[in-house]
């Protein structure tokens, strides 16, 4: 029997979630019109994610990954299903200080490690952080990968270490910005480049842990990744992932948003890729 993590049992548990200071963007942050934090920002796609990556999780042994968890709303809803209250939870990325690693273990007895899960793109050997995920081969039910494999140089050795900590019949959970979106569509047709998210050319800060996106993926990319990894596709999916909703915008944009809409009823035209693929 599989767990089913429905929309108002989602937004019941937002309801009542208490952000920590890594997810709050604060009470007078102008960019929002009511007060925000990360976990409500980013809700659709949290909901997709973890509705699709529960229905695969086993009820008798759960160990997760958060493949780039900060700033730590995914394990932090994680905690608070009954469904995987009792879980072992890890995260695996960059963005960890001293001060998160404590708080999410005193908060919901989470590891959270250090890794540097884009080692060939060299932007901070410097660092001396670990390439590996530093948990056991084959000792993983469920590996989440949100937003992350778009700000890689390459997605490949992220891909390889999900694969080599996961159980055989374990899954991975991706969502990434989708290319195809209506939105990159509108900016080719008035001369404009869809590629203004990415990191400028020459852009090197090894400061920076949280990179400008490097490139964005269609489906059949993503697909054939995970294929070249060793996965099989068990779902894929586009969805909307509004995150801008709850922002203060212009009337412009406010009218482009609403153009967007009657686009939509093309899924290829949304503007989230999600794909989960599971290991044999």
């Amino acid at each position: 029997m599989t767990y089913d993590l429905t929309k108002p049992h989602f937004l019941n548990l937002l309801h009542s979630y208490q952000p920590s200071t890594y997810e709050s963007f604060g009470q007078k942050d102008e960019r929002f019109a009511v007060p925000m934090h990360h976990a409500m920002k980013c809700r659709d796609r949290l909901h997709v994610a973890l509705r699709s990556g529960l229905r695969t999780l086993p009820s008798d042994r759960q160990t997760i990954v958060d493949l780039g968890p900060f700033p730590g709303s995914l394990l932090r809803l994680l905690r608070r299903i009954d469904y995987t209250k009792s879980a072992q939870l890890y995260g695996a990325g960059l963005m960890v200080s001293e001060d998160f690693v404590s708080f999410m273990q005193d908060d919901i007895q989470a590891n959270i490690l250090t890794v540097d899960l884009d080692p060939v793109g060299g932007h901070f050997q410097t660092k001396g952080y670990s390439e590996k995920v530093p948990l056991p081969d084959h000792s993983t039910q469920l590996v989440f990968a949100l937003e992350i494999i778009e700000h890689l140089t390459s997605p490949f050795h992220l891909l390889a270490e999900a694969y080599r900590i996961l159980r055989s019949g374990g899954h991975i959970t991706l969502t990434t910005p989708n290319v195809t979106r209506i939105g990159n569509v509108f900016k080719l047709l008035i001369g404009r480049s869809p590629n203004d998210r990415l990191a400028p050319p020459g852009y090197k800060n090894p400061d920076d842990e949280w990179r400008p996106h490097a490139r964005e993926y269609a489906m059949h990319e993503l697909a054939d990744m995970l294929r070249q990894t060793g996965f099989n596709i068990a779902e894929s999916r586009y969805f909307l992932g509004e995150d801008t909703q709850d922002c203060r915008q212009t009337a412009s944009q406010h009218g482009i948003n609403w153009a967007k809409w009657p686009f939509y009823i093309v899924p290829h035209l949304r503007g989230s890729l999600l794909i989960v693929g599971r290991k044999p």
